[in-house]
Formats: C-alpha cells, sequence, structure tokens
C-alpha cells in the first residue's frame, strides 16, 4: 500500500516515489521484512524438521513484530494525513501489529529466553 501511494500521489510536481526520503523509508521497510521473514522461515523450517529451537523461535517473533510496527509505521508516514481516513487500512494495521508485540508473550519475555540462551549462567 505504501508502494502504491508513494506512486500515485504526487507532491512538489513529482510522485512521492521520486524523493530520495521515500525511497530510503522503502528500500528499509523492504531489507526488514525481508530479514524477518528469513528469521520465521528458519526457525518453522527447524520444527518442521523436528529440530525446534526455542531461541530462534524467539528471534523469529521478536524481529517480525517489531518489524510489523516499524514497516506500518513508515507507512503511516508515507501516508501523511491520508493515513487517518477511513478510506486507508493503514491506521487499523498499526494497531493490528503492536498486538502482535504482546500476542503469546511480550516482546521483554521473548527478550528473556534470548538472553538466557546467549549469556547461559553468569
Amino acid at each position: 500500500m505504501a508502494i502504491k501511494h508513494a506512486k500515485g500521489r504526487h507532491q512538489f510536481g513529482k510522485p512521492l516515489a521520486a524523493l530520495q526520503s521515500t525511497q530510503f523509508k522503502i528500500a528499509e521497510m523492504a531489507a526488514k521484512i525481508e530479514v524477518a521473514r528469513n528469521t520465521v522461515y528458519k526457525a518453522a523450517w527447524l520444527i518442521d524438521q523436528g529440530k525446534a529451537n526455542p531461541t530462534l523461535t524467539a528471534m523469529a517473533k521478536l524481529v517480525a513484530c517489531h518489524t510489523a510496527v516499524e514497516v506500518v509505521d513508515e507507512s503511516f508516514q508515507i501516508h501523511g494525513g491520508y493515513a487517518y481516513f477511513n478510506d486507508y487500512p493503514i491506521e487499523r494495521f498499526y494497531r493490528a501489529a503492536k498486538v502482535l508485540e504482546l500476542y503469546e508473550g511480550a516482546k521483554e519475555v521473548e527478550k528473556i529466553v534470548i538472553a538466557r540462551e546467549i549469556l547461559g549462567k553468569y
């Protein structure tokens, strides 16, 4: 939706997509999504192989949920004031993304799981 909006909305006589700041936002969003996707795929693949890794699963949830919030937030920025209109579901996506950080254990719990595995006994 952010890409479609950036290509279709014009400011200063050109599409938002022509602005370097918008291009940087889109590039960062794409990179974050790819990292999150690959982390989730690896965790899921290990589960499918019967080699579940609770630490990697916690990392996947932490990264994917955080990425969802960040990407929706950047999309909100790209949409500007339009994000508040009912015609654009960005505001609803933001609420849904925030809930992901809380569902099935808060992000702080995921961080504890990860840190305990990495740090071990100290």
